[in-house]
């Protein structure tokens, strides 16, 4: 995908999934250091003001990270858009789509099928 949405929704996602924090400008998603090209965009969605950092650990110096209400709401869009999960998935094969869901019983076969039980 080359979407320009793409990777904001990445890192959007990731803080809304919950675990990430920043620490000296590096960012860890539940501990573990995130991916190089998504810093820079970590870095414009704070500064934009959809992410935000809270005060940090006095010892690791970790800042919890989440999402602001604005940043709710583009996540929300960006998902609409690009996530997957938010498609319509297609009809299983041997069902046909009604109006109210899906009928469960298989579709008769094709004329001249002779692949079905005998």
């Amino acid at each position: 995908m080359s979407d320009p949405d793409l990777y904001p929704w990445m890192a959007l996602r990731r803080v809304d999934d919950g675990g990430m924090a920043r620490s000296a400008g590096a960012y860890f998603d539940r501990g573990r250091p995130t991916p190089g090209h998504l810093t820079e965009v970590f870095d414009q969605l704070i500064w934009a003001g959809f992410v935000a950092v809270a005060e940090g650990d006095a010892l690791w110096e970790l800042r919890r990270m989440s999402l602001t209400d604005t940043g709710k709401t583009r996540y929300a869009v960006l998902a609409e858009h690009l996530d997957p999960a938010h498609a319509v998935p297609p009809p299983e094969v041997g069902t046909t789509q009604t109006p109210i869901g899906r009928r469960s019983e298989p579709l008769p076969p094709a004329p001249g099928d002779r692949s079905g039980p005998t």
